[in-house]
């Protein structure tokens, strides 16, 4: 039989250290002492000494869950990763989802909506916040509701203008090609960007020079990501839709592949 020792708060009063045969044992909340009827002096058999500890364990798991989760929009899936991560059993994990449910903190589309709020407060575009959130294992009919619920229509268009007057557009439309390719990796629209930003104004005006520092890094980064698109057709047109998307008019961006193309013989 094992025997309860010593039962004595910490200096905070939040939690009891308990003490079996003499020795450290286990550091549990006040309120699971209570529950299990611990007493100093208890005597206890191996099967209650194992339902102390499962009871600890899962009392550890609830707390690092509770911090995981409260108003941070986790997704279920997410909330099993991290309990999985923990080492959770498949019977403590249910009884933890179990418990978020009771507490109101399972609500998927509750969590979804925190989500949006919480990126959109951020500054995150509607298309990066709807990739995240698919991500982490939101259902796409959830996130697609919560954004709407949540995000005003000219969601985008705020965030845009608010980008754009805040660094103001280069005169050189070099320098508005890496602007818009910037914008466009952050989630705004292709054609809001363009809209906005214009990079292709007084591009006619500039040499079309493949020895420039600007085209020279597109050929090279197309070189490396689309290595066959001199021969092969399909590889060709991703790589006309990823120069593209950087703000090239097509005739520069065949201009980019031919001298990719050339430079590989």
């Amino acid at each position: 039989m094992s025997v309860i020792t010593s039962l004595r708060a910490t200096p905070d009063g939040r939690a009891i250290r308990v003490e079996k045969g003499g020795a450290k044992w286990l550091r549990l909340p006040v309120h699971l002492v209570a529950d299990l009827g611990l007493y100093n002096g208890e005597e206890m058999d191996d099967s209650r000494v194992a339902a102390i500890e499962d009871a600890a364990a899962l009392e550890r798991l609830w707390e690092s869950t509770l911090r995981y989760t409260v108003a941070r929009g986790r997704s279920e899936r997410e909330v099993q990763r991290r309990l999985r991560d923990r080492q959770a059993t498949e019977d403590q994990s249910a009884r933890i989802m179990q418990r978020l449910s009771a507490n109101g903190l399972a609500d998927e589309n509750d969590n979804a909506r925190q989500r949006v709020e919480r990126l959109a407060m951020k500054g995150w575009t509607t298309r990066r916040i709807e990739s995240e959130m698919l991500g982490v294992g939101f259902p796409r009919d959830t996130v697609r509701i919560a954004v709407g619920e949540v995000l005003p229509p000219d969601h985008d268009d705020q965030l845009l203008d608010v980008a754009v007057s805040r660094r103001g557009i280069p005169d050189a439309a070099a320098d508005r090609r890496k602007m818009a390719d910037r914008l466009m990796r952050q989630g705004f629209s292709p054609a809001a960007v363009r809209e906005a930003v214009r990079p292709d104004d007084g591009a006619r005006d500039e040499p079309a020079d493949a020895a420039a520092p600007e085209a020279e890094e597109l050929i090279r980064q197309v070189r490396r990501r689309y290595p066959g698109q001199g021969g092969d057709q399909a590889e060709r047109r991703r790589a006309l839709g990823w120069l593209a998307r950087r703000g090239l008019r097509a005739d520069d961006a065949r201009h980019i592949l031919e001298a990719a193309a050339a430079s590989d013989d």
